[in-house]
């Protein structure tokens, strides 16, 4: 055995041995497996072929139940992501049994459920503020593996492949994986402590390289999407500060460019019909079938009917099914209206979650990690507009991640208030008896203020 094979496999068995102490160990050790799946890496014929993800995900349900926590805790249920993705899955469960091929419709399904189990056991899982941060370092060190196996990856058609995790291994996928990692970057360099920034200052230029590499259009207009959303949201105290943080990003991005990345991306608006614009035959066909089928025609149904819908681009593909290169046609097309409405209500309850965050904390670190979540989510969804990433792990880690910060920021403003056994003649809380400037700011906020001049309101 290699030693690659036999480090990987002494970090992930004993991950699994700690998870009956801390679920937390669970969550990380499904990390571990994600960024480096055997079943990608040259080394994995090594090991037996196993669902690696299944061991430490068992470990993690009986660990968690053990300690005495459930599903329906509070801190899950009371986010609003949390009813729309139920409400999401359970419109999926309800389409399957009338689908257009109910097998196809149950892996699908499947993968839906995998994802909702998956975010509500996250977000009870993880339930502390340095659990939050060590699943970002967590990110950082997955992200600099996969920065490094793509310097050696080959390249087809200018199109990186071999890298990236179970859900996305292909160019597109990997690069919408990695988009929310740059914001989260930029926070742990600028308020990290120091172990965090080392790991975003080494993570920074692998992250940026990977996306260059895998030269994904879809990926460069989530970029674009995710800087318009950052001087957006951000107040002009923190675009001060925030606008030449882009502007280096930008130079090493422009610095790590090759001239295979620039021209394919020169091919964004080509009319060539193998070209970007392909797409728009696809969504055009994916419109008709809505049209034709409203509630939807079930999980991969899209794909099932491409010959009827889009028949030149399936011709064209050498008679291969073709997929709408569309996250919410997708689900527009495969679970109907409803089903989109379920998910524009995950995405929007997720935004509105970050914005609350930053209204009602005074935790200067906090605040900016919301910001990141936030324009790393819009980042996400402006290249899940141009790939298909409804199953994708990002889509649900964001909101998940959402309502754990929420969590933490709940719990430090109760740890705020006035003591047990403080008496009415204490009178209203002063900035004193909340403690320096956290208290302060808290003050400030009950009044109606920012809480925090740098981000404020966002």
């Amino acid at each position: 055995m290699s030693k690659r094979a036999l480090l990987w496999l002494i970090t992930y068995l004993t991950g699994v041995a700690f998870t009956f102490h801390e679920p937390f160990w669970g969550v990380a050790t499904y990390l571990v497996d994600y960024y480096v799946h055997p079943p990608l890496q040259w080394w994995g014929d090594e090991l037996p072929d196993l669902r690696w993800s299944l061991l430490p995900a068992s470990a993690l349900m009986i660990s968690y139940f053990l300690h005495g926590r459930t599903l329906w805790d509070k801190n899950i249920l009371r986010h609003p992501q949390t009813t729309w993705l139920l409400l999401f899955l359970g419109l999926a469960a309800v389409l399957t049994p009338f689908a257009l091929d109910e097998t196809r419709s149950l892996h699908y399904l499947s993968i839906i459920g995998k994802y909702t189990l998956l975010y509500l056991i996250f977000v009870g899982s993880i339930r502390t503020h340095r659990h939050f941060r060590y699943f970002v370092a967590l990110m950082m060190l997955g992200s600099i593996f996969w920065g490094y196996e793509a310097l050696d990856a080959t390249r087809s058609a200018g199109r990186l492949e071999g890298v990236g995790g179970p859900d996305a291994d292909s160019d597109n996928a990997l690069s919408a994986h990695l988009l929310p990692m740059l914001p989260l970057l930029a926070v742990a360099v600028w308020k990290g402590n120091r172990w965090e920034k080392v790991l975003a200052i080494l993570a920074a230029p692998f992250v940026l390289n990977t996306i260059i590499l895998a030269n994904s259009r879809g990926a460069t207009v989530g970029i674009l999407i995710g800087a318009m959303a950052a001087l957006v949201l951000s107040q002009w105290r923190m675009r001060v500060r925030l606008v030449p943080l882009m502007m280096v990003g930008a130079l090493l991005f422009w610095a790590l460019t090759d001239t295979t990345f620039l021209e394919r991306q020169s091919t964004l608006l080509d009319k060539d019909p193998k070209g970007a614009s392909d797409r728009i035959e696809l969504w055009k066909g994916g419109l008709a079938l809505i049209d034709d089928y409203p509630l939807g025609v079930g999980g991969g149904g899209y794909d099932k009917l491409s010959p009827i819908y889009v028949p030149k681009a399936v011709k064209e593909a050498d008679g291969q099914e073709r997929t709408v290169h569309n996250t919410y046609l997708w689900v527009a097309t495969d679970w109907g209206i409803q089903g989109l409405v379920a998910m524009f209500g995950l995405i929007g309850a997720t935004i509105v979650s970050l914005h609350r965050i930053r209204r009602r904390t005074a935790d200067q670190l906090i605040m900016l990690q919301s910001f990141a979540l936030e324009v790393g989510f819009f980042a996400f969804l402006g290249a899940a507009f141009f790939v298909n990433r409804t199953y994708s792990e990002m889509l649900y880690w964001i909101p998940a991640l959402t309502a754990v910060l929420a969590n933490v920021q709940s719990r430090a403003w109760d740890q705020e208030q006035v003591p047990v056994g403080a008496t009415a003649a204490s009178g209203p809380q002063s900035p004193v008896m909340l403690g320096g400037h956290v208290g302060n700011a808290a003050a400030r906020m009950r009044e109606g203020g920012s809480g925090f001049p740098l981000a404020g309101n966002m």
